[in-house]
């Protein structure tokens, strides 16, 4: 994680680019939450992953830059929920956006839960390696490989990863890809268009522009534009 903390340091410091909650238990109320969640993080670590979920689900939350106190390990993003049942807290972004979901998404069903949770896992155990490399090494986004061949057929015949509407599925896997061209700027994922276009959908959110940043969301579509040539 520390190679991806410094290089995403590097870029946000530059300016040099020029282009489970169960049927039993109710959902939180959107309007009894009261600011009740602090995100510790900052844009130089993986919070903006969390951002763009709470930003498109117009959850009200507060972000702290200090450290994460009730971090076992002291790191970012950490989340903290002071509910009714006492207070809730969740390192790991993954973890966060499942939480997220969960008590806050209207997913409330197994099968339902189902449906967002392979998404997410995925994303932090299998797509992250291939997006950025071991120790950020290189990417595989323009390279052979099957599972990415299968996400541009999925991409194919559907906008978004989950019944075909943007949800936290989007969030997981839309940043990772979208991370991929601010570190590797010589990538080229004309291969597989689909892929690309997702990425120009998920950066042309004004969620995701509010998260990572207006220059971050223009850069992907800057990268697209020269893919298409």
């Amino acid at each position: 994680a520390i190679p991806f903390i410094l290089l995403l340091s590097l870029f946000h410091c530059s300016k040099s680019f020029s282009l489970s909650k169960t049927s039993q238990r109710p959902l939180r109320s959107l309007s009894s939450i009261q600011m009740s969640i602090t995100l510790y993080g900052s844009q130089q670590t993986r919070s903006p992953l969390v951002d763009w979920y709470l930003i498109e689900k117009n959850i009200p939350y507060q972000k702290n830059s200090g450290r994460a106190v009730g971090h076992p390990f002291g790191q970012v993003p950490f989340l903290t929920d002071d509910t009714a049942e006492g207070r809730v807290e969740v390192f790991e972004s993954g973890a966060i956006l499942l939480y997220l979901a969960d008590a806050y998404g209207g997913n409330v069903t197994p099968v339902q839960r189902a449906k967002y949770t392979k998404w997410i896992v995925w994303a932090n155990s299998e797509l992250d390696n291939l997006c950025f490399g071991k120790g950020m090494s290189g990417t595989t986004l323009d390279k052979p490989n099957r599972a990415l061949d299968k996400l541009e057929s999925i991409l194919s015949s559907s906008d978004w990863l989950v019944d075909n509407t943007f949800s936290v599925a989007d969030v997981a896997v839309g940043s990772y890809l979208n991370y991929v061209p601010l570190f590797f700027r010589n990538v080229k994922p004309s291969t597989r268009p689909q892929t690309v276009r997702y990425m120009q959908r998920c950066a042309a959110r004004p969620a995701f522009a509010a998260a990572f940043s207006a220059e971050h969301a223009r850069q992907i579509q800057d990268f697209a534009a020269l893919w298409a040539k």
